[in-house]
């Protein structure tokens, strides 16, 4: 066995461990340092989420063999171990808390991004409301209205700014 194959790989900050709409059936532990969990979208990159040691990923595509759902890059160094899918589960087999470790992690995986869509929903639905409230108020003067889109707006902002803070991890290589 390498060097590499039991300290794992290490990457340089910024550098893609896995890409987005691949095919492999390989999880990943971070061993060492950060990674960051990023969607592109039309070339704008969205932080999902922040991974540090002990943290695992690729776990998804690992099971179901499905493509890689989301690009991972290094956030400054970071060693990470690459698990094939046999090898997993030879591990599992000889240790079975393994699989329960990792069923616990993607449980509160799942758990956080219920909490994170009940917290959007309601956000969305106060724009909507809102939204509605101004298209009833025809044949009212716009400068009477003015003041109340003014609040409305202000309200959106700080909700979405609380959204932003609970749900939306720091990425600290952002300016």
């Amino acid at each position: 066995m390498t060097e590499e194959s039991l300290l794992g790989r290490l990457y340089e900050d910024g550098e893609t461990i896995v890409e987005e709409g691949m095919q492999s059936r390989t999880m990943y532990v971070i061993q060492g340092g950060k990674v960051k969990v990023v969607k592109n979208d039309n070339g704008n990159e969205t932080v999902l989420a922040l991974l540090g040691e002990g943290d695992i990923f690729g776990e998804m595509s690992l099971f179901d063999a499905s493509p890689r759902s989301a690009t991972i890059k290094a956030v400054g160094e970071a060693r990470v171990l690459a698990i094939e899918h046999e090898g997993l589960m030879k591990r599992i087999k000889m240790d079975p808390t393994l699989a329960l470790r990792m069923i616990k992690q993607m449980c509160q995986r799942i758990r956080d991004l219920n909490a994170r869509l009940i917290v959007t929903k309601k956000a969305m639905h106060q724009a909507s409301e809102g939204l509605l409230q101004l298209q009833r108020t025809e044949g009212v003067p716009r400068k009477d209205l003015e003041p109340k889109i003014l609040a409305m707006v202000a309200q959106l902002q700080e909700n979405l700014h609380t959204l932003t803070e609970q749900y939306v991890p720091r990425d600290e290589s952002l300016p």
